[in-house]
This record gives C-alpha cells, structure tokens and sequence, in this order.
C-alpha cells in the first residue's frame, strides 16, 4: 500500500481515493471510501482497454453477473461504471494478507487451516458459478485471509478481456495479458480450450497444494515448462498430508470430467469444528499489521496489537505478484442500534442475517411515519397504489408505487417480512442474504417446499434488487433499465402481465431449473425455481416462477 501523488485524481466514481493497494495487467487497486465512510478496493482498468468498445461491452456484462455473487466467501461487488473514461469496478475491501503473501512470510498451514481454506473456496465457487461465471483466475493472490474466513475476490472479470470471438488468451496468445497465473492454471486454460467450472476446481487443488506444502505443484524454471507440468505431468503430492491426498488428487484431475463439482467437494471435506480465530497466530499477526497499517492511513488509533510470534520465512515458489485489496467484510446496517452477533467461522457457509435496509432518507414522509410505527390488521393497499411491507419484529419498510414515470420504489423488505409472499413454502433462512451497495440494497430470500406435496417445486429463492432513486425523476429506473438489458443478452424474452419487462435466463449448474428476471420501474426481481421432478421447464417450471414473481410483487400488506 503506498501514498497516492498529487497529481493523481482524488475521486473515482462516488469513492473517494485513499491509497494504491496494487497493480497488474488489468490496471491498478486503489484503496477508495464510500459517502458513508465504508472501506473499498477500486480497481480501474488500463487505458488500452478503455478504447475498446468491446471490452466495455464484456465488461458490463461480467460487472452484471458478478453482482449476484454473494455468500460469507467473496469479496461482494459493490458498484461498477463501464461507461467511465477509464472503466472501474469497486468491491467489499477485505483485512487479510492473501494466501500467497501469507505462505511466503509464515510458511505452509497446517492440515486443519488448509481443510478450513479448502471448504471456503469450494463454497465461493458454488456461488460464482450459481450465477454462470467462472473466476479464471483462481490462484493464491485472490484468495485472502480474513481474520474469520477466507475470502475470494477478482471473480468473472478476467474475461472482459478476452477478444471477441477468440479462445481464451494466456501469455502464449496475447503480449503483456495473462488470463491465469500459470502454476495454477487448469490443462485446458494453459491449452486455450473451452472453460467449464471444473476449470476452477483444478486451480483450486493446486492452491491447497501450495498451503499445504509451500511450493506450486507445476512450477517449472519456465513459463513453458511450468504449462507443460500443467497439461502433461502428474504432480508430486507427496508432501500432502493422508487426509487431504486422494480429494487434491480428484481436484487436479486432468479430465475436467473426472474432478469432483464444488458442492461435492464440500461433502468430501466434510464439517470443522466452530473457531473464534480460524488461522495460525502468525496469520492472525498479519491481520493485525495490515489492521494497524490501515488505521494509521486514515489517522485513527489502533488498538493494542497483541505480541506473536512469527516464524521465519520458509523458501517457497510462490509468485512475488502485487498486493490485492485487502479490508473487512460487508457491515449491514441494521434499523436498530441492536446488532446481531457474527456467527463463527464454521464449515458450513457463514449466513449473514437479512439486515434491515435503510430508506434513502433518513426522515420517512408523514404518510410513512404512522405505518412504520404500526401494526395489526391487513388492509388491501396494492390497488390503491401503496405496498406497505411489514412483519414480526422490528419496524416496517416499504415499496411505494408512484406514478408511471417515475421511480416506484424507494426500499425493500426483509426476508422475514417477506415470508408470508409463499404460504405453501417453507422459509430457509440460512441461505438468507443482504448487501447495500452505493446504488441502492438487495436482498435475497430462500424457501423450500419441506414436507409439503402440493407443489411440484423443491425450492424457490427470490432476489430483490433496487435503484434508490436520487432526486431525478426516473434516473433510478434509467440505471436498473440498463443493467436488466445487459444482463439479458443471452436470455429470452419473456412475455407476462407483471412488471415492465422480463427474460428467461440461460440456467447454470447447481442455479435451479428455471430462472426468470423481471424489471419493474427501478426495481429488479429474479426467481429460481428447482423441482421435485424433472420436466420441461416450459410446462412445470416457469409457470410456477411466475407465480413466485408475482407474489414477490405482492407482498401481503400489514398496517395499524
């Protein structure tokens, strides 16, 4: 991390810049803050691809993907402009040396870290991959370790830079640009074939590798050399512990076919046991260095570090590549100076509680004041033009409709206040998630059918994405306009009597058996329905996601 010049601009987008966290062939890492203080890592791409219109195109449709990543593993995208003179991205700034800088400066974990490490990757890519995107770049410099987990950044916006209509470009192919660091490259990167999400379950094996042992299981005295291990040679797996051996094996498989998916990894890795400080001390010291380094930038005191002992460097083969975003996880902000405690670390993907999302301002009118104090009996408002969302618990919030022109909707509900939408459903609660980002919040929600038999669906989850419109009448509904269109490139029109627009997404694996987008005014809704029983989606699925939709539309309305 070092001081910016000067001469350097002060602001990208709404962030405010604070320091360069790094840089590579992409373009740089800076250390920005949001209007509401929050810490982000700001990458902005290199001039050569700003020029591109293409690579804008890709861009803004990687960003669009990449949004709905979510879950306790990655770094969550918080806002992004492909239309800026030079393109940038913002994601959540995590706190935490990555892997590679770890394992240079305290040598390899420890069998049960590495087990811990294993099934937060596994869990990362079951959501990057949810969402049809594969990271590419899976290698110890994305992988950081926070203090309670580890965390995967850089995911999907690798390919923005793949020329139109080629084959994956790697340092072979494209001067100066290396989709993939080599040593953890998977046969069919280093080879430029097409890519599946078991491409990154190769890469995954060969970071547990370097964990586990301090050394690449490739790497060669050469570029060449080193994508020849990748492609043709077994790797040495000796130094592997027993317990790990035979699921690396399976990773580094070089029949993509022959590799376990990411959600069968998390099976055969089974459950660790809950822990308040999941890495060695001597990782935790290097939190708590970069904490203190951090602090000092922004001219707070820092709390008393407490002394570790940190072994000396062990020589390893790790890459010397530049330092990424390092920060803390995402704080939702809650209604109510009460927060709920984090959860411990566990093997199970970490749930963040559905938080209660802010209006955009701070004073509700006085039409809103009285229903957010209220409760009791259910009045009928949608017709009238008001949804008013309330539930158990603490405050209301609501979806105002306004006028056709305008932004309809000012904020979202919560998960809980949402529940009664699928009465034939069963919340779960545990697959809850909740992000505000610098353009409004979203939330997603998840039910499954339990041990009803009146539906042919197993699940449903609902996302509900908002706009939080400015002052500008209707720039809210601009801006989820545009991101609905580039996100349904590949999608097909569908044709409903709810909402403004919508699309049938093109279904990933583990994503469900029908997806549908739907766009009404500034706000996004998007359903995953996954059956009991195989079928044509056109006839079993989607008529059941748009019944779905339409319930996430019609919240039932509490009020005094």
């Amino acid at each position: 991390m070092k001081p910016l010049d000067d001469s350097e601009p002060t602001e990208v987008g709404p962030y405010r810049l604070l320091a360069e966290l790094g840089h590579g062939g992409m373009g740089r890492v800076l250390l920005g803050a949001a209007h509401d203080g929050r810490l982000a890592a700001v990458k902005q791409v290199h001039a050569r691809f700003a020029s591109d219109d293409d690579f804008r195109a890709r861009f803004r449709r990687e960003v669009a993907a990449s949004r709905r990543v979510s879950g306790a593993y990655t770094a969550a995208v918080m806002d992004a402009d492909a239309d800026a003179a030079l393109p940038w991205l913002a994601s959540v700034f995590v706190t935490g040396p990555s892997l590679g800088a770890a394992v240079r400066e305290t040598g390899p974990l420890p069998e049960a870290a590495v087990r811990r490490l294993a099934l937060g990757l596994a869990t990362a890519l079951v959501e990057i991959h949810r969402v049809g995107l594969i990271h590419r770049d899976l290698k110890p410099e994305n992988v950081l370790l926070a203090e309670d987990g580890v965390r995967v950044i850089d995911f999907g916006i690798a390919r923005a830079v793949e020329p139109a209509g080629s084959a994956e470009p790697t340092q072979l192919t494209q001067t100066g640009w290396v989709i993939g660091s080599p040593p953890f490259m998977s046969p069919e990167q280093a080879e430029s074939r097409e890519l599946t999400p078991a491409s990154d379950v190769f890469s995954l094996g060969a970071i547990l590798v370097l964990a586990l042992t301090g050394a690449s299981p490739f790497a060669g005295t050469s570029t060449f050399q080193t994508l020849t291990n990748v492609v043709q040679n077994a790797p040495d797996l000796s130094r592997v512990p027993a317990g790990l051996r035979g699921i690396v094996e399976e990773c580094l498989a070089k029949d993509p076919a022959a590799r376990p998916t990411p959600a069968r990894l998390i099976g055969l890795l089974g459950p660790v046991p809950p822990a308040a400080r999941v890495w060695p001390p001597a990782v935790h010291a290097l939190v708590a260095d970069q904490q203190s380094r951090i602090a000092a930038l922004l001219g707070e005191v820092p709390a008393p570090t407490p002394t570790v002992v940190v072994p000396p460097p062990r020589p390893t083969d790790v890459p010397e590549t530049p330092a990424r975003p390092t920060a803390h996880p995402t704080v939702h902000p809650t209604a109510h100076p009460t927060a709920q405690p984090a959860a411990h670390p566990t093997a199970q993907p970490t749930v963040t509680a559905p938080a209660r999302i802010p209006a955009p301002s701070s004073v509700p009118s006085p039409q809103e004041q009285p229903r957010r104090r209220g409760r009791g009996r259910t009045v009928a408002l949608v017709a009238a033009g008001l949804l008013v969302v309330a539930g158990t618990g603490v405050g209301g919030y609501f979806l105002l409709r306004q006028d056709p022109g305008a932004d309809r909707y000012r904020t979202l509900p919560t998960c809980q206040e949402a529940n009664p939408a699928l009465p034939s459903y069963e919340r779960q609660p545990e697959r809850d998630f909740s992000v505000t980002r610098s353009d409004g919040p979203e939330i997603r929600c998840s039910w499954t059918t339990g041990r009803s038999t009146g539906s042919k669906a197993e699940s449903a989850e609902i996302w509900w994405n908002l706009k939080v419109p400015t002052g500008k009448q209707g720039e809210a509904t601009d801006r989820q306009k545009a991101e609905h269109a580039a996100q349904s490139a590949d999608g097909a029109t569908a044709d409903l009597d709810i909402g403004d627009e919508a699309y049938w997404a093109v279904v990933s694996e583990g994503e469900g058996d029908c997806v549908l987008h739907l766009r009404d005014s500034n706000l996004t809704v998007r359903v995953s329905v996954t059956l009991r029983t195989k079928g044509d989606p056109e006839t079993n699925c989607r008529p059941e996601a748009v019944s779905v939709a339409r319930s996430a539309l019609d919240v039932p309305v509490l009020s005094p």
